[in-house]
């Protein structure tokens, strides 16, 4: 019996955090690996090269608005990893806003 083994690069994980040296500044930070047919559901803006051998639909995505103004108050929100934020601190989340899991939310 032979087994051989074959190293595979290394996937982003989908719903998982942008890499790689193009995942920079707010890719890097607040960015989210994800179907660019999701990401134009959540009206983001995608990048190539972010999400490392992953499939051509599957892209860096960045959700700069999210909230859709609640309470009809005026204020900037984004979609953003949970566990790194300010928001934890100066803002609120809002649920079921963003794509992905409970790691990422609308702040």
């Amino acid at each position: 019996l032979l087994i051989t083994s074959l190293a595979l690069p290394a996937l982003a994980t989908l719903n998982g955090r942008c890499t790689s040296s193009k995942a920079t500044g707010d890719w890097k930070s607040a960015g989210i690996c994800i179907k660019t047919s999701t990401c134009e559901r959540y009206k983001g803006r995608t990048k190539t090269g972010a999400c490392p051998h992953d499939p051509d639909d599957v892209k860096c995505c960045l959700i700069d608005e999210c909230s859709g103004h609640p309470d009809g108050l005026l204020y900037h929100s984004h979609c953003e990893w949970t566990n790194d934020s300010i928001c934890n601190e100066l803002g609120r989340w809002l649920d079921n806003k963003c794509p992905g899991g409970n790691n990422f939310k609308c702040c």
